[in-house]
């Protein structure tokens, strides 16, 4: 029969049995950190493509705002003429239009506040993706320095 040997301490900075748990810890944060970033990077774009269609919809706004006309007496177009009936008509209709001005002008107003904060959650988003690819990166040069030291 074979002598029974006293098993010696296990070094603490190697890699045998029972002694990698910080590896595997590693491991698993770079795991949930390539898990999270498409889902960062996808609510990111999509903030960007509604930032897109908030802009698209000011846009609209102005167009529709460069298209109300302001009555002038004797400008040859409708109601242009000199009389009493003409006049009240242009001002009813100049008064109607200034309403409708500022009408889109608020909302025109509301949809721009709307792209100002989504601006900047797309900022955050982007700064979200940002810091966790750094922090994916930096676990991989730490990942490369263990690699190495252990093979030196």
């Amino acid at each position: 029969m074979l002598p029974v040997l006293p098993i010696p301490p296990a070094d603490p900075t190697s890699l045998q049995y029972g002694n990698y748990t910080s590896t595997i810890i590693l491991n698993r944060i770079f795991k949930l950190i390539l898990g999270m970033l498409p889902s960062l990077q996808n609510a990111a774009a999509s903030q960007a493509s509604r930032l897109k269609f908030l802009s698209q919809w000011q846009a609209a706004y102005t167009d529709a705002m460069s298209q109300i006309h302001t009555f002038v007496k004797g400008d040859g177009k409708a109601f242009s003429g000199t009389d009493d009936a003409a006049a009240t008509a242009r001002d009813d209709m100049n008064r109607y239009n200034s309403q409708l001005l500022t009408t889109l002008q608020n909302r025109q107003s509301v949809v721009g506040d709307d792209a100002k904060a989504l601006q900047s959650n797309v900022s955050q988003s982007n700064d979200a993706v940002n810091q966790q690819s750094n922090l994916g990166t930096a676990i991989i040069q730490e990942m490369s320095s263990l690699l190495s030291a252990i093979y030196r």
